[in-house]
């Protein structure tokens, strides 16, 4: 079977594996950005894992994920499900790039189960990508109709659509200079204060929406929130920088290794020999705009390829410190795999961890230039991006890696 973002906006995909079962599946394929022609159909069961993308949507009875692509292969429109962008209910959460753990009263967490309330994440950082303008996790009520909505992930489609639901409450950090947009922010208009960061550059703010279910805000009322020590972020730099001789950035090389990519392919350190500069973007299954810039970066990996340009993607949450497998983030990637359409390797972190290049990063997505002999030739970028932002500094770095051959 054929398998089939925007900047910053958190979308947060953490499902299950989803089965597709004797479905009549219609595929198209888009002429121009407005047009698709039908063009066969056939009977397909097959569970939803894995798999490779040919420029070919499917549609099992207008109940299945779809995607619409133009003639190039570029994907013009990419849904998934309202109900499958939830964030899973947990015993305690915890954002250490935010400061911020929290755990939620019985009831919430039963709402999210049945998908009657999305729990989301945003963010959004400075104009040169050096630090974090604001952090919040919201919640979200979902009518029974609502849940089946095909939610778009690309262009401007998943923020429209967050615009039509109901927000509930907010709970995150925000620099000082955007306290004064806390309402447009949050979506909510009552705010609890609960402390400031240590370096007094952010507050922390419970928000609710009084407009909304009482019952509901009365729920993210109950929150119980423990502000921590934030992860340590340098941004004395510009994410595109040179390395300087003062940036700690570990291995100047990602060495020797051995991995596997999330349907079991064997990889090794040769992934990076066939591409002049690889973009290495390390990311987790939990993490909204790891997820939401999937489809930027097939876009990007399509469109420069053949100029010598990779991208591989690093599942960080796929093993422990121990170096233990978690199958069923494995399995979760491999559903993001399909819904995002992303063709180039998903590797699981190896026993080295890239030569310790990915090991004990903190905050998502991280991303790195690799040249073809392994060499690590980037500061960290933080943060997503969008298609144009991620050719920018791909161009920019592809242009120096080939000067310097």
């Amino acid at each position: 079977m054929n398998k089939m973002n925007r900047k910053r906006m958190m979308v947060l995909l953490a499902t299950g594996a989803l089965t597709l079962a004797s479905m009549n599946m219609t595929m198209v394929m888009a002429e121009d950005t407005e047009a698709a022609t039908e063009v066969s159909t056939e009977n397909s069961t097959e569970e939803a894992v894995g798999g490779d993308t040919a420029g070919v949507a499917m549609v099992a009875d207008g109940d299945a994920d779809t995607a619409v692509f133009a003639e190039d292969g570029t994907p013009v429109s990419k849904t998934v499900k309202a109900y499958e962008l939830n964030f899973p209910s947990q015993d305690l959460y915890d954002f250490p790039y935010m400061g911020l753990q929290f755990s939620l009263p019985d009831t919430l967490k039963k709402q999210m189960d049945n998908s009657d309330v999305l729990m989301m994440t945003a963010e959004d950082w400075t104009s040169d990508m050096s630090g974090i303008k604001y952090a919040f996790v919201h919640w979200n009520k979902l009518t029974e109709e609502q849940k089946n909505e095909d939610v778009d992930l690309l262009g401007t489609g998943y923020e429209d659509w967050l615009k039509s639901i109901e927000r509930i409450g907010t709970l995150g950090m925000y620099s000082t200079d955007v306290l004064d947009d806390l309402d447009n922010l949050t979506g909510c208009n009552e705010h609890k204060e609960l402390g400031t960061s240590a370096d007094g550059k952010f507050k922390y703010y419970l928000s609710i929406n009084k407009d909304a279910d009482a019952d509901l805000t009365d729920e993210i009322g109950q929150i119980e929130t423990t502000l921590t020590d934030m992860t340590e972020f340098d941004g004395s730099h510009s994410a595109f920088d040179e390395p300087s001789d003062s940036t700690n950035l570990g291995a100047e090389n990602v060495g020797t290794f051995e991995t596997t990519d999330i349907d079991g392919n064997t990889y090794t350190e040769s992934v990076f020999s066939d591409y002049d500069l690889t973009l290495v973007n390390a990311f987790t299954t939990w993490c909204s705009p790891c997820v939401n810039e999937m489809p930027e970066l097939e876009k990007l990996y399509q469109e420069l390829k053949d100029q010598g340009v990779g991208v591989v993607g690093m599942v960080i949450d796929s093993v422990g410190a121990d170096g233990t497998t978690d199958e069923e983030v494995v399995k979760k990637a491999q559903v993001l795999k399909e819904k995002t359409g992303v063709t180039y390797p998903l590797l699981l972190p190896d026993k080295g961890f890239l030569n310790g290049r990915i090991q004990g990063l903190q905050s998502f997505p991280e991303s790195f230039f690799v040249d073809k002999d392994g060499n690590i030739v980037s500061d960290p970028i933080m943060g997503s991006n969008d298609l144009q932002g991620w050719k920018d500094a791909v161009m920019q770095k592809l242009d120096e890696v080939k000067a310097n051959q």
